[in-house]
């Protein structure tokens, strides 16, 4: 009988491994985060020509964007430009830097984090389709990025006039995005008439944020 203990220990772990889901074929959990790539800040591109080709495209290639892309698009609306400060790459208010970016695409829904310079998962669902609707364009492109706003970040100095400062830095973060996408080569569109409330409520936004804008971004289509 004492022969028999081993082989009998190795055929339980054997057993109790196979029904937790450990061995080969168990599910892996998509990661809470994903640290991007350094930014570039010397382009191959001029100023001045990434706004003479900047223009609204609503036709999209499915082609996935790389994290690099990603992450220079993110970099281009808050990312940090002055570690020392904490500035951003967008003008706020009295430096109090209201909004939030979240990045929709297939695996997906993140949270831009400027300190760290990285996405932060809010979803492991693709949504993009529930923010779109009705549709405005842009449904193929491999990434949504979704502008907010919180009030209750800018203080009560500037209480009365949140939502008007909200709107200014979405409008400055959003066109500093649209420049990146032209200098890197990439199509977008600005889309105020987006899903508001669906968003919102994917995003799980406290009632004191405001669904601003949305710029699905990817490769233009070919005509």
């Amino acid at each position: 009988m004492r022969r028999l203990v081993a082989p009998l220990v190795v055929c339980v772990v054997i057993g109790a491994a196979a029904v937790i889901g450990i061995g080969a074929d168990a599910p892996v959990a998509p990661p809470q985060e994903v640290t991007l790539p350094t930014p570039v800040t010397k382009g191959t591109m001029s100023l001045e020509e990434a706004i003479a080709k900047r223009r609204s495209v609503r036709g999209f290639q499915t082609q996935a964007l790389t994290e690099q892309q990603i992450g220079q698009l993110l970099w281009a609306a808050q990312g940090i430009t002055d570690p020392a400060t904490g500035h951003r790459a967008s003008p706020s208010a009295m430096a109090m830097y209201p909004l939030t970016v979240y990045v929709f695409r297939s695996d997906g829904v993140f949270a831009y984090e400027p300190k760290g310079h990285k996405l932060v998962r809010i979803s492991d669902q693709d949504r993009r389709a529930e923010v779109t609707q009705p549709p405005r364009g842009g449904e193929a492109a491999p990434v949504t990025f979704v502008f907010t706003g919180d009030r209750s970040k800018m203080g009560s100095r500037m209480a009365a006039m949140a939502d008007r400062f909200i709107y200014l830095e979405v409008g400055h973060a959003a066109e500093n995005l649209a420049l990146e996408a032209s200098a890197l080569g990439l199509a977008t569109v600005t889309q105020g008439g987006i899903n508001q409330q669906a968003a919102a409520k994917v995003l799980g936004l406290p009632e004191t944020a405001l669904v601003v804008y949305a710029m699905p971004v990817g490769h233009a289509a070919t005509r």
